[in-house]
């Protein structure tokens, strides 16, 4: 059996989830994990998890000695950008492996080996668990000194590496949406050469055997089940992972802290539980969570986008400028009445009216299904949206 070490930077606070991920790590025991953090060690951690007291300010260190050009980031999100080069960044660590891979911690594994299979590893250099592009929550590298260098083939790592900005390097520099529909990165406008770049173009080149499969369950699907460390959905189809990216971010879903993970638990599209559906706490808490709740807040939302437009307050006070989060972006500026106007996506100027509802929140005019809320504080905007996503603007 190929050994595997899966690593991962996170800074601040462990999230309400990391007690998921540490139970399906232990259900992974010829796995191995390394996190590198600033937060506090739980109790009992899996014998195969290893926590690394490690600080922002240390990994800009050791990545400036490693790569041989100063790193000098500020924000922890900037280190997705950094997951393909852990190979360089962390070489000590993964001296003893086959195979070293990055991954997250807003995930919850299902039996690794059962996919990542000794043939699949003896066969290719990369593995992605996406067919449409690579996937920074978890992706092996076979560790030898070519593909973990393989980042340094983009024209773009050092322009990456040595600024602020958020790339989405490690994958697609956020073209995620076009390449499910079936475009080919190559031709599509990107600002930097990015991972997917990088492996395709040494596909084509015969220098590398890249394998990308659908193996993972992101978004709010339901009808998982985790149990004993096999994760399936519909009870027909095992899964090797579920990707939380978008579960954490709705505003819809119940993001609960278990003091201690059950042997199994399930998986719906707002709410984990660890009660049966046919029992009678599960019955409620599946009737309030998945359905009553989400639909009555959805229609305060209709309603509340119903009444502001008719009462048609007129938005004022927000602070003018260009907010932006990727390559999403909005500009608030200000009419001769110092009414708070928007300019979106080279279209005309869009009138912003008052919630009656939420403070400090307002509509777009034609944009029915959003709603934004401005904080003053930290001068960013969050969108909201029916669905219940939810996407933070940050003040350019």
């Amino acid at each position: 059996m190929q050994k595997i070490l899966l690593i991962t930077c996170y800074f601040g606070k462990f999230p309400w989830y990391f007690g998921l991920f540490l139970k399906s790590c232990r259900y992974n025991p010829t796995v191995d994990f390394i996190i590198f953090s600033d937060c506090a060690v739980p109790d009992h951690l899996p014998e195969n998890v290893k926590i690394v007291p490690f600080t922002l300010k240390e990994f800009n260190l050791l990545a400036t000695e490693k790569l041989g050009f100063e790193v000098n980031i500020s924000s922890a999100y900037k280190l997705c950008d950094f997951k393909p080069a852990y190979g360089v960044i962390f070489s000590e660590q993964i001296e003893a492996y086959a195979f070293w891979g990055m991954t997250d911690i807003d995930i919850v594994f299902g039996r690794i080996r059962e996919f990542m299979t000794d043939d699949l590893l003896t066969t290719y250099d990369v593995i992605s668990v996406r067919n449409d592009y690579p996937t920074g929550s978890f992706m092996l590298f076979k560790n030898n000194s070519k593909n973990n260098t393989l980042f340094m083939k983009s024209k773009d790592y050092k322009k990456v590496f040595m600024t602020d900005t958020h790339y989405c390097f490690d994958e697609c520099n956020f073209r995620h949406r076009l390449l499910q529909e079936g475009e080919d990165i190559f031709a599509v406008d990107c600002e930097i050469e990015s991972m997917h770049h990088v492996i395709k173009k040494e596909e084509k080149k015969n220098n590398l055997k890249a394998h990308f499969d659908f193996l993972v369950i992101e978004g709010l699907p339901g009808q998982m089940k985790w149990d004993k460390g096999i994760l399936s959905f519909k009870n027909e189809f095992e899964v090797l992972l579920y990707h939380l990216i978008l579960y954490k971010a709705n505003r819809y879903t119940r993001k609960k802290e278990w003091e201690c993970i059950p042997d199994t638990f399930y998986i719906d599209s707002y709410l984990i539980r660890r009660n049966k559906p046919n029992r009678l706490t599960g019955y409620f808490l599946n009737t309030w969570y998945n359905r009553i709740g989400p639909r009555l807040k959805k229609s305060l939302f209709k309603w509340d986008h119903y009444f502001s437009k008719k009462l048609n307050i007129k938005a004022k006070g927000i602070k003018t400028g260009t907010y932006e989060l990727s390559r999403f972006s909005i500009e608030i500026c200000e009419n001769s009445v110092h009414e708070n106007q928007v300019y979106y996506k080279n279209s005309e100027f869009l009138e912003m009216v008052k919630s009656i509802v939420f403070r400090n929140s307002f509509f777009i005019q034609s944009f029915p299904t959003r709603r934004y809320r401005f904080n003053e504080k930290k001068n960013r905007l969050a969108e909201y949206c029916v669905s219940g996503d939810i996407r933070i603007l940050s003040k350019a």
